[in-house]
């Protein structure tokens, strides 16, 4: 067994506890398709591991992507309940959609979150792009992709399809990936994109595989504090989007000369009590000199007897 080569059973169980949970900054190395003259894009990709063998080789990550058909303003930003937070969009999206009115319930869907998964990959051959020929990247997919995935790694046993796991070097295979253009629905779609049969990367060349190994991204990373705003700075972003900015200061604004009047009326009913007068100090009158010497006396007495 090589040593680049998963754990097929463990890649399964990743699988099944990712898909029974109910619940930006241009990226240099996130590789997109590049779409030609008729909207289509095709190209031939390796999914890969992550930088760790040990780590899931993806990570789910949800976003909110509308625009706001009266501001005409976008919201588009990484939902805090990817990592167990909340934000304010969600809350609202929540009360609009258990309001039963059919009105909220299609705001709600508007602005609802959506899944993606972000990987490691080598693209082995971009017909829109070959200079990104024989390089790593990391990619984000959606919902069409992982199911394929999935599909691949629990095939119909019935019909002798034999597993692929996906993310494994050695027993992986590669996969055709197409995006198309429907003209009727407006969308675009992966329907016709697969799985080659099952095949060793570089033939199992564990040179060249190691080369490719060594420029794997640490995907966990993408789940790092950084890659999310705070709850107080979404909650302006949305309120901005959704052009309540001014309805909310103006709340603020009502709210504190509704302050000021209870104040006022505060001070009405229980007025401030007047300061007490000052207490008058007796005047100290000159100490008298109550010491009379013996001239004095004999003068005294001398004039009584007159």
């Amino acid at each position: 067994m090589s040593k680049f080569s998963m754990d097929f059973s463990k890649l399964i169980s990743q699988i099944d506890s990712v898909s029974t949970k109910k619940n930006y900054e241009k990226d240099e190395a996130l590789w997109k398709l590049t779409k030609d003259k008729t909207g289509n894009a095709a190209a031939v990709i390796r999914f890969l591991p992550s930088k760790n063998l040990d780590d899931f080789p993806f990570v789910r990550m949800y976003k909110h992507s509308f625009q706001d058909p009266e501001t005409k303003r976008w919201y588009i930003e990484n939902s805090l309940t990817t990592i167990g937070g909340q934000d304010m969009i969600s809350t609202v999206n929540k009360e609009l959609w258990n309001s039963g009115i059919e009105e909220n319930k299609k705001i709600s869907s508007l602005r609802k979150r959506k899944l993606s998964y972000i990987t490691n990959i080598l693209v082995i051959k971009d017909l829109g792009n070959p200079e990104n020929n024989g390089k790593v990247f990391k990619y984000a997919f959606g919902a069409k992709i992982w199911d394929k995935i999935v599909g691949a790694a629990k095939p119909d046993e019935a019909l002798g399809e034999e597993p692929i796991s996906a993310f494994d070097p050695i027993n992986g295979a590669d996969f055709l990936l197409k995006m198309t253009y429907n003209e009727s629905t407006k969308q675009f779609n992966y329907d016709s994109s697969k799985f080659n049969s099952k095949k060793p990367l570089f033939d199992g060349d564990e040179s060249k595989i190691e080369e490719v190994m060594n420029q794997l991204y640490d995907i966990q990373l993408e789940l790092a504090p950084d890659k999310f705003k705070t709850e107080e700075e979404l909650e302006k972003k949305f309120l901005w989007v959704t052009g309540q900015e001014k309805k909310s200061e103006s709340k603020a604004q009502q709210k504190s000369e509704s302050d000021k009047e209870l104040d006022d009326l505060a001070k009405l009913s229980n007025p401030e009590p007047k300061p007490k007068a000052k207490e008058k100090k007796p005047v100290e009158l000159p100490a008298m000199n109550l010491n009379i010497d013996d001239d004095d006396d004999a003068a005294f007495f001398a004039s009584l007897a007159e």
